[in-house]
């Protein structure tokens, strides 16, 4: 994808002296879409972490767009058909957007399989930028109880290719990072879930929960499994985050993790360096090619200093290079890592 061009030549150990912005992204979680409703207010210039004219100033940018469903304060089908409602209204809106008030225009690529993401980053030659979108569901309280898998069915027919298996209130499937069960770990209808997700091709999302739950989805899933936006335990000893042994058994089993820009979860300097650590300490476990970015934009109030919202996350990347990690590391960390999981995991076009 990154070339090596005359106007670009790479440096003497294989450093990028490409802009930045030029490299191809994935962010594997943000909460943006929730911040929206039935309004013609568009996800396009909103005043938000996240926004599609911040995407478009990328060569390439996928986002994953996570519906957040709590048990505790939602009702979780409920909440989740009416997202997918407003995404679905989203995405028309942002076609006529492109159609009437870009020079030059811009389309929408909603990525459900494998070919759908290789055709978004490969088609190097198109004149017309483009806003690569995956629909997520943070939280699996919203297939509680559905032991036939009928709604699971239902969420992937509509486009849902990733479940974060919990989020901080335990659910049918598991227990949290906030709160463990007596008998902690998957239950054993989640682990029929990630057999299904597994064989549907649903990305198995790890992010909130327990560490037993992780362990066990590990175990089960035949194919890796991402935790979207998860930091570094040793930096930070939040539960949220993933001990060096955790993030081992990721690298083992193919996965990747997304480094989350909440400053509850990064600890310490309270800024872009702090996001630098931790890719550095994981990348000191051998796992350079098992790191990506989940900003989790528009879910978190503060954000590091530096980071104003999805048009810095080329900062990172300037930062990498500058740690003399070589273009192909820092491509891998902006979006090839995550790519390459999606593109194994994601099921065939149908």
């Amino acid at each position: 994808m990154i070339d090596n061009s005359s106007e670009c030549p790479a440096g003497p150990d294989g450093i990028c002296c490409k802009d930045s912005r030029r490299f191809a992204y994935f962010d594997g979680h943000c909460d943006t879409l929730t911040e929206f409703d039935e309004s013609k207010e568009t996800i396009y210039d909103s005043d938000t972490h996240f926004n599609v004219k911040k995407q478009l100033g990328y060569f390439r940018h996928v986002q994953v767009a996570d519906i957040w469903v709590d048990r505790a304060r939602h009702d979780p089908a409920a909440r989740v058909d009416h997202f997918i409602n407003v995404f679905e209204r989203q995405l028309r809106l942002l076609e006529e957007k492109g159609r009437a008030e870009c020079s030059g225009g811009f389309g929408v690529c909603f990525i459900k399989s494998r070919e759908d993401l290789r055709e978004y980053y490969d088609s190097d030659g198109s004149p017309v930028v483009r806003s690569g979108l995956i629909l997520g569901i943070e939280g699996g309280e919203c297939i509680d109880g559905d032991e036939e898998f009928i709604a699971l069915r239902k969420l992937f027919d509509r486009g849902v290719r990733l479940i974060t298996l919990t989020w901080n209130t335990p659910n049918t499937i598991s227990d949290t990072n906030c709160a463990v069960a007596a008998r902690p770990g998957l239950t054993d209808f989640g682990r029929r879930v990630v057999a299904e997700m597994n064989r549907l091709g649903m990305m198995i999302d790890v992010s909130h929960i327990s560490d037993r739950g992780f362990e066990d989805v590990l175990e089960i899933s035949r194919k890796p499994v991402i935790a979207s936006h998860s930091d570094s335990r040793a930096l930070c000893g939040h539960g949220r985050n993933l001990t060096d042994d955790m993030f081992r058994s990721l690298v083992a089993a193919g996965g990747v993790t997304g480094i989350n820009f909440c400053t509850d979860f990064l600890g310490g300097s309270l800024d872009l360096d702090r996001i630098l650590e931790h890719i550095e300490h994981f990348a000191s476990l051998g796992g350079v090619a098992n790191i990506g970015i989940g900003s989790d934009f528009d879910g978190i109030s503060c954000l590091p200093g530096g980071i104003d919202g999805a048009e810095s996350l080329y900062k990172i990347i300037d930062g990498l290079l500058k740690l003399n990690y070589t273009e192909a590391q820092a491509e891998g960390i902006a979006g090839g890592n995550f790519r390459r999981v999606f593109e194994e995991v994601l099921p065939s076009r149908i």
